[in-house]
């Protein structure tokens, strides 16, 4: 015999499975925007890491 008093957990089904969508949504459009960043890189990331700066020679 278990002596416990604790009253049982109402699981609310409808919140719980809005919640799986959810999740399953986000993962989704996570998907989709890596393959939309591996086939249309934004311009200022390559910029940033591919610039060095050169210099000027000066005129003796």
């Amino acid at each position: 015999m278990s002596d416990k008093s604790d009253s049982a957990v109402v699981v609310d089904l409808a919140e719980a499975r809005r919640e799986r969508i959810h999740d399953i949504n986000d993962a989704k459009l996570e998907a989709m925007r890596s393959a939309f960043a591996k086939a249309f890189p934004l311009a200022n990331r390559k910029a940033t890491s591919q610039k060095s700066k050169k210099r000027k020679k000066k005129p003796r």
